[in-house]
């Protein structure tokens, strides 16, 4: 289904698509580009499904997630691949925590039960080995991802409080 709907709208492979319920007209964005490595995030934000990893039970799935895709003007080793990712998990669970975002029982949570990240490279630009939130990549990739899931998350909460 996802592929023939990518060849009708002429999306060139290779390509990463979320499946989501969200508006995706209130995408967020964010760019940045310094520490020489050119970065764009974008963020869809659904918070009606907070949980805090580790501490929520085992439950169906339920609507509201936050989906996050990052493209760095780099060429990243895989490991800073997954740095990236992380970098992201701890950028938005900052953001949540800042932002006062609760569970049910009015603990601090980590996303949604259904988040994705999705870091995509060009593979132009520099070498990066690295992707944590203190190297050339990863601080690229925090300041941009934080952008985007900060508009996101105030968005969500001035459209539902």
């Amino acid at each position: 289904m996802f592929a023939a709907y990518a060849r009708a709208q002429s999306v060139p492979e290779p390509y990463v698509g979320l499946l989501t319920g969200a508006w995706t007209e209130r995408a967020t964005v964010g760019e940045e580009s310094g520490a020489g490595i050119r970065t764009l995030a974008v963020t869809t934000v659904g918070l009606s499904n907070r949980v805090a990893a580790g501490r929520a039970p085992v439950t169906q799935w339920t609507h509201g997630t936050i989906n996050t895709i990052v493209v760095v003007d780099a060429d990243p080793e895989p490991a800073a691949l997954v740095n990236a990712v992380m970098t992201v998990t701890e950028v938005k669970g900052l953001l949540l925590n800042e932002a006062g975002i609760r569970d049910d029982s009015g603990g601090a949570v980590s996303g949604t039960s259904s988040d994705a990240i999705v870091i995509a490279a060009t593979g132009r630009g520099p070498r990066v080995q690295f992707g944590g939130p203190v190297s050339e990549m990863g601080w690229s990739v925090a300041r941009a991802a934080g952008a985007a899931l900060d508009a996101g998350i105030r968005g969500w909460l001035e459209r539902n409080r």
